[in-house]
């Protein structure tokens, strides 16, 4: 992704920074914001389309390249294996685990076993993502291999999608202004 494009992401990203988790939420006015709706309304600012351009299944997300392409040798790969220097701001970071998602399928194989995607967000730079955490409550940037190491009973491994030129929704719905982002600065 381009330098700009980056810039735009991350910064959109931060200032979702606090925003009460609220599962679903997509950070409209007097909602909260989970973490694909963190992810979604951060690549809203690289581009025309709305964050609901964004398909909600991971599986889709995949196979159309919405968010990215999976990165070699990163998708996925075990958490406790992760090398955070082979990752780049603004790439796609699932957390997956080998529990069963009935709402979609695997996206992968890790370790012979099928892996869905359970957690999402953005990795920002210097070991550190930004996320809309349901253990904290809120919207918030940590570093990642504490992150990882803390929830290892949760999450066995990381897929990572990194976007050449930006996000790439199949189908760009415009933003609404019903929709408008209430965390707006």
């Amino acid at each position: 992704m381009s330098p700009e494009v980056q810039r735009k992401v991350l910064t959109r990203a931060r200032a979702l920074l606090g925003t009460p988790y609220e599962l679903g939420g997509r950070g409209r006015a007097g909602e909260g914001i989970d973490c694909q709706g963190v992810v979604f309304r951060a690549l809203e600012a690289a581009m025309t389309c709305g964050y609901q351009s964004f398909s909600v299944l991971n599986v889709k997300n995949l196979r159309d390249g919405e968010l990215g392409e999976p990165v070699p040798g990163l998708a996925p790969v075990a958490a406790a294996a992760l090398d955070v220097s082979a990752l780049q701001p603004g790439d796609v970071i699932w957390l997956v685990s080998p529990d069963e998602n009935p709402a979609e399928g695997a996206i992968a194989r890790l370790d012979g076993r099928a892996v869905w995607v359970w957690h999402t967000g953005l990795y920002v730079g210097d070991g550190r993502w930004l996320v809309g955490d349901h253990f904290a409550g809120e919207a918030v940037e940590t570093d990642l291999r504490v992150y990882l190491s803390a929830h290892a009973t949760t999450y066995s491994g990381v897929f990572v999608l990194r976007m050449a030129l930006g996000p790439k929704p199949k189908r760009c719905r415009p933003p609404r202004a019903k929709d408008a982002l209430s965390v707006e600065r």
